[in-house]
């Protein structure tokens, strides 16, 4: 039997390239007395590990095959957290101490990378420079957990993938792999065949080619920059799985987001509100009478009327213009932090791809 996979990992930027240390070494001899499996080699930047083939790689075969043995596993996510926190505490005598020893630390050293990279530890000057809307501090104030322990809960946040089934998993070799994400990942679960005969296996593969020597990369799936920003602490420039949303509160009316999808097309929830929220009295009866069955919804995915839709179109494009100002003058300001720059300015660009659909159709439309 087979169960679907979706992981979640940490990407590591293209640096210079320094060994892998001692405690790489000593992480690669564990993994082998775990059963590991792999054609992949650790290899190790400035900034964090990665892995390199070995060998030529076709698109179908595995990258990796682990005994979830190997894996540090629990039903949630803020269960693995706690274990993982437990296995630490535990030191040379935890059966995954060789593991946990080349996870990143919150400090880092010459053979790890720094977890403060991770929005979540920014000082208040540094979060108040990202001018999307509280965007950001939005989703950290929605994962913010005070009850957990901040390496651990950033770890599994960062570095965790979900196995199917609501258990999630802490996964050796394949948190060191880079991040692609145009590479079509596929995971499965090999239940009951272990290399002994008995235990689970994961097993991974990338569908692309490579040959020896390559670095090996594989997707995180459907990830916005936020959302990538927020967990892993790096943006991937023309993302194109990209979303930007905006927050929205108008005078007596339940707030609402405006959602800006890679292509540059607007959510149509969000339109929908607007048509409902900006129809005049007679567009309002006319919806009525037609909504005699529940059907709202589906009567405001179209225009109401081209007056309304007018006012909907120019609403959205005046709310996009005003976020992509903040954003493009924001990344202004912080260019000399390229984090924060490059979110802010791939903001602005999808923002302005949106604006540029809605003049499109509408060329004389004023907002």
């Amino acid at each position: 039997n087979t169960s679907c996979v979706y992981v979640s990992l940490l990407l590591h930027k293209t640096v210079n390239m320094v060994a892998v240390g001692k405690s790489g070494s000593a992480f690669l001899g564990w993994a082998a007395s775990q059963g590991i499996e792999t054609p992949l080699d650790l290899a190790q930047r400035a900034d964090g590990r990665y892995m390199t083939c070995k060998e030529d790689i076709a698109a179908t075969d595995d990258l990796l095959r682990i005994p979830l043995s190997a894996c540090i596993t629990a039903d949630t996510l803020e269960s693995l957290a706690e274990r993982l926190a437990y296995e630490k505490d535990l030191g040379s005598k935890s059966k995954y101490a060789p593991y946990i020893d080349v996870l990143p630390t919150l400090e880092g050293d010459d053979e790890r990378p720094s977890l403060l990279s991770l929005p979540r530890f920014w000082d208040s000057n540094r979060l108040d420079a990202v001018t999307d809307g509280g965007q950001l501090l939005a989703k950290m104030k929605n994962d913010e957990r005070k009850d957990l322990d901040p390496w651990a809960l950033a770890c599994v946040d960062s570095r965790a993938n979900f196995l199917g089934g609501d258990k999630y998993s802490m996964t050796p070799i394949l948190d060191m792999i880079t991040h692609d994400g145009s590479v079509p990942t596929r995971a499965r679960l090999n239940e009951d065949k272990g290399f002994a005969g008995s235990g689970d296996i994961l097993c991974l593969s990338s569908g692309k080619s490579y040959a020896k020597g390559d670095e090996a990369f594989i997707s995180y799936g459907s990830l916005s920059n936020l959302d990538t920003l927020a967990d892993y602490g790096f943006v991937t420039e023309n993302n194109p799985l990209n979303t930007e949303s905006i927050g929205v509160n108008m005078m007596r009316r339940e707030p609402f987001s405006i959602t800006v999808y890679a292509d540059g097309s607007v959510d149509s929830g969000a339109k929908a509100t607007l048509r409902y929220y900006l129809a005049n009295e007679e567009e309002l009866e006319i919806f009525s009478t037609l909504d005699t069955k529940g059907s709202g919804l589906g009567i405001l995915a179209k225009p109401l009327s081209d007056r309304n839709e007018v006012d909907v179109q120019s609403f959205i494009a005046s709310t996009l213009d005003e976020a992509a100002y903040d954003a493009r003058y924001g990344a202004e300001d912080a260019e000399k932090d390229g984090v924060v720059s490059l979110y802010l300015n791939e903001r602005a660009k999808l923002l302005d791809l949106a604006i540029q659909r809605i003049k499109y159709k509408y060329p004389d439309l004023e907002y």
